[in-house]
């Protein structure tokens, strides 16, 4: 049997949606969206970030745009950005979606990410939208995959069959309080793309999606993988880098 919503529920719902709640950082009373236009103000930043591992740092320019560590040890991607540095209040506002079990908060981080102009111009410019993986015990452990959903707001229509284009190959464990060297051995061989998506993939330029760029590890491995597998390019884009 089928399931209807009652008429006058239907009209009610998208009013729900745009009810007023509590600013996700001063918790000031209403707030129409996840922050207030105070808090935005106050805490929303866009600094110059090096290009090749999205650290917002002072003497980077447009003349100038990696640090002496990336041009010294270029990453395998041909850029990364960043929209916010993982601190209050987006440490705050990530920690609820992805360990909250708050995945609507997608939406509102993917919009704000949006009018970024270098992402906005990254997202167009790529062929292909690839969430970093999780593995399949993490993924029945959270329910979803925060950086599929971002793909899934930050792309058209046309991305979100191509989802599983790169997959985790094992359950690897915790990154948390490794060095960036023991999280590439950690990582090593953990990503593939299987035989059936190599011509998805050949020649294109693929930007990868993750929540949060910690040591680069992940989107290294992640990106070796794509390229050994044909991939034309790739690029490298995160919601939050940690300094």
């Amino acid at each position: 049997m089928q399931l209807r919503w009652p008429a006058w529920l239907s009209r009610l719902a998208p009013a729900a949606l745009s009810l007023p709640s509590q600013c996700g950082a001063c918790r000031a009373w209403p707030c129409r969206d996840v922050l207030c236009q105070s808090c935005w103000q106050r805490f929303h930043h866009t600094p110059r970030r090096c290009t090749g591992c999205a650290l917002a740092l002072p003497g980077i320019a447009t003349e100038r745009p990696r640090c002496g560590q990336c041009l010294q040890h270029p990453p395998p991607w041909v850029q990364a950005h960043a929209w916010c540095d993982y601190s209050y209040p987006w440490q705050t506002l990530i920690t609820h979606w992805k360990l909250g079990q708050q995945p609507g908060l997608a939406r509102h981080l993917a919009g704000w990410m949006q009018q970024a102009p270098d992402i906005a111009q990254a997202v167009a410019q790529a062929e292909l939208l690839l969430p970093i993986p999780l593995s399949s015990e993490r993924l029945r452990t959270r329910g979803y995959n925060p950086a599929a959903q971002l793909v899934q707001h930050l792309g058209a229509a046309r991305h979100k069959q191509l989802l599983t284009t790169l997959v985790r190959t094992r359950d690897t464990p915790t990154q948390r309080g490794l060095t960036r060297a023991q999280r590439l051995r950690n990582l090593r061989q953990a990503f593939a793309v299987p035989q059936a998506q190599l011509a998805a993939i050949a020649g294109r330029h693929i930007l990868l999606v993750d929540d949060v760029m910690t040591t680069g590890a992940t989107f290294a491995s992640a990106s070796q993988c794509l390229l050994q597998a044909g991939a034309g390019s790739v690029s490298v884009l995160c919601l939050a880098r940690t300094a």
